[in-house]
């Protein structure tokens, strides 16, 4: 026969309670970490984000892809980033990379249109002045003078698969558009001038939200 002591109830009432309100709350196992994407699989995404290796060391077309646009996720901003993404085991290189990247420069021709049939609209983007506080636009030719370092949201990145653990990354932006409609987009860009000091830098051209400001 089952003996039901007082304790033994109340402990399994409690159980019950503790399930039934986790349920109502809507709780669920953390899902598990996506595992990162290997260079032949990044290379094959074309949903935001989504990332390029390319060369910066030459002038001529580093981009020329089209790509779909989804809405932000629950923690992104809506602002739409074209960038650059560096990356790094140790701090102190990753420093001096960033300073070799945005005080050398890197002049650029980026164009951002939004594709609806066989009609293509040029997305207007706005870069990062020299003070980090003035919002310039481009103009329609998208000239650029170089790339400023920006945050972008690091879940989406993640869900990609496009962030691998004990790995520091940096981005740093060309330019960028806000609340640009989901849909599907061309992106071009061009680097307009030699850079010898960046030849073997392993570099990103990466398209992603930024992050919400807290």
């Amino acid at each position: 026969m089952l003996n039901t002591t007082p304790g033994r109830l109340r402990s399994a009432a409690l159980a019950v309670a503790l399930a039934l309100l986790a349920a109502c709350n809507g709780q669920a196992p953390a899902p598990a970490p996506v595992a990162p994407l290997d260079a032949s699989q990044a290379a094959a995404r074309t949903q935001v984000p989504l990332t390029r290796p390319v060369a910066l060391d030459k002038p001529g077309v580093i981009a020329d892809l089209e790509f779909d646009l989804p809405p932000p996720g629950p923690y992104a901003d809506s602002t739409l980033i074209v960038g650059i993404r560096i990356e790094e085991q140790k701090a102190k290189a990753m420093l001096a990379r960033s300073r070799m990247l945005v005080q050398g420069g890197l002049p650029a021709k980026v164009k951002l249109q939004r594709l609806d049939g066989t009609q293509a609209a040029d997305i207007a983007l706005t870069r990062i002045g020299d003070d980090l506080k003035e919002r310039i636009s481009l103009d329609a030719d998208g000239l650029t003078p170089g790339v400023r370092q920006e945050s972008v949201n690091g879940a989406m990145l993640r869900d990609a698969g496009l962030i691998e653990q004990g790995v520091i990354y940096t981005v740093f932006s060309f330019g960028f558009t806000v609340d640009p409609p989901p849909g599907r987009y061309h992106l071009r860009v061009e680097l307009l001038e030699e850079r010898t000091q960046l030849k073997d830098q392993q570099a990103d051209l990466i398209i992603a939200y930024s992050g919400k400001s807290k």
